[in-house]
């Protein structure tokens, strides 16, 4: 009886000419091509459907601000894929069942989760990424899978859980914690990567004095030493490839540094702080610098408007002539001792290959007539070159400051011919000259490496460039575009479907 009051009920309004009440509500899962973009209902125990393949970022975010509390979520063995922030901050969830399917669990998945106690992670899972359970300050049992291939730093940073395993905590050649109590520490063989951070690792160690690391270990992620204001001395092996972004920030007994030859960067903020500091080697094979890797604080210029890295003084580098290190000396004002071999690097001239790309950028806004964030797609075709098949692109700066102007990444770019030196200004609209997005050569051309100076918050960054000249006698510098995306700081990535995707929201982040 009430079906047909109401289907007479309808019937009446639409004879009427009247407006139907809105009767559907919002779904409960917004599903949107096998990713669950949204949660939408009343929370509680929430059991997602096996329609799903993949937890979309940010998820269940909505839930905060609704005040529909979820306490627990199953998820269903079709997934492989959580996103970043899926269930993040969620404060009363207490039970979470991850199927053994899920392989990928990236960045910040369940930060925050307060009075989450119990976890399992599943047993294939390949990639555990840095935060993911951040702040969850409950967690005192973990269930962690030898199958971890790529663990990112601070993954459980400020859980009690991490307090209770050992000194050396590591995975499969993964050292992501340290719970010593200082002096002189020393790595244990066996390690390959660093991927702690904060408290959890070495930094806000006072106590530390030295600290020795293995040969073996390929990489040390951010911020790994960040704080040890007692730390004079470190001993880095000669197998290092990568040494994250800030990682002796704040050491201000530091006075001596080595630099081993198979670095090819020098991270933003490596040194910051380090007002002891008197020399660092750098090696030949480093090839590009970031900006503020030499600053003992931020001042205000008036000119520029905005803050810039205050340098430290009394720096001597020590590298070989022709290389970035002499490069950075000679703009930092610093004493430069060419007294390290230059063999391994890069050749001065040669010849680059043409290569025409087409990269997705992915632009974020605000939709006020939807009310809801929105992300639109454009496909933009950059002429690159590379020094070998397949290899790395090079792009010109100006073709990105184009291509992401207007986004909350946006950049401009100056140029003053006088002192061959290049601007950067984020934050900034760009302001085209004309010469954006289009060929300006044909086919393959010689190069010779950039010489020119960029300098971003009023100090020099070293890119790894290429200088193209044309027959006219102008000259174009082209750089690889991750060198660009650390220094802006968005977020460049490749996928299957889409290719390489400039990311105008997401920070830089070199796992992708």
């Amino acid at each position: 009886m009430k079906k047909r009051a109401l289907s007479l009920l309808l019937a009446l309004v639409l004879c009427l000419g009247l407006a139907a009440p809105a009767l559907a509500e919002e779904p409960e899962f917004d599903i949107q091509n096998g990713v669950l973009v949204a949660y939408n209902g009343p929370g509680g125990h929430v059991t997602i459907p096996s329609t799903v393949k993949e937890i979309g970022q940010n998820a269940f975010y909505a839930t905060i601000y609704t005040g529909n509390t979820v306490t627990g979520v199953t998820i269903p063995n079709s997934v492989t894929t959580i996103r970043s922030g899926a269930f993040q901050s969620l404060p009363e969830l207490t039970e979470i069942t991850i199927p053994d399917s899920v392989t990928y669990l990236e960045y910040y998945a369940f930060a925050s989760c307060s009075k989450l106690e119990t976890v399992r992670l599943p047993r294939h899972l390949d990639y555990l990424g840095a935060f993911c359970f951040e702040d969850c300050t409950s967690l005192t049992n973990v269930t962690l899978p030898q199958s971890v291939k790529v663990m990112e730093r601070n993954v459980f940073e400020n859980t009690p859980w991490i307090r209770t395993q050992g000194e050396f905590p590591t995975l499969n050649g993964t050292l992501y914690a340290y719970n010593g109590n200082g002096g002189n520490v020393v790595v244990p063989n066996g390690v390959t990567k660093i991927a702690c951070q904060f408290e959890e690792a070495f930094a806000k160690q006072s106590n530390i004095t030295s600290i020795t690391i293995p040969e073996g270990v390929t990489e040390i992620c951010g911020s790994a030493f960040m704080s040890c204001v007692s730390l004079k001395s470190v001993t880095l092996p000669s197998t290092l490839e990568k040494l994250g972004e800030s990682a002796f920030w704040g050491c201000t007994s530091l006075e001596k540094v080595v630099l081993p030859e198979g670095l090819t960067m020098l991270e933003s903020d490596t040194f910051w702080g380090c007002t002891a500091l008197k020399e660092v080697t750098i090696p030949a094979s480093v090839t590009t610098v970031g900006y503020r890797v030499f600053v003992r604080d931020t001042i205000y210029d008036s000119d520029l408007k905005r803050s810039v890295g205050d340098p430290l003084t009394g720096i001597t580098i020590h590298g070989a002539a022709g290389t970035a290190a002499e490069r950075l000396a000679k703009g930092m004002g610093y004493t430069f001792a060419a007294d390290q071999p230059g063999g391994s690097a890069a050749p001065q001239t040669g010849v680059a290959q043409a290569n025409t790309q087409v990269f997705t950028v992915l632009y974020y806004y605000y939709d006020e007539e939807a009310g809801k964030n929105v992300c639109e797609e454009k496909k933009i075709t950059f002429y690159c070159y590379s020094l070998y098949n397949g290899g790395v692109n090079y792009v010109k700066l100006r073709d990105v400051a184009q291509a992401i102007d207007g986004s909350v990444r946006k950049f401009n770019v100056g140029w003053d011919g006088a002192t061959n030196s290049i601007t950067l200004l984020d934050g900034e609209d760009y302001v085209p000259d004309g010469s954006e997005l289009k060929q300006y050569f044909v086919g393959d051309q010689n190069y010779q490496v950039s010489t020119a100076q960029v300098k971003y918050y009023g100090l020099p960054v070293i890119l790894d460039g290429l200088t193209l000249t044309a027959p006219n006698g102008g000259a174009s510098n082209y750089y690889k575009l991750r060198d660009i995306a650390r220094v802006i700081g968005f977020d460049v990535s490749w996928y299957p479907d889409k290719g390489i995707v400039i990311d105008t929201w997401n920070l830089y982040n070199d796992v992708n």
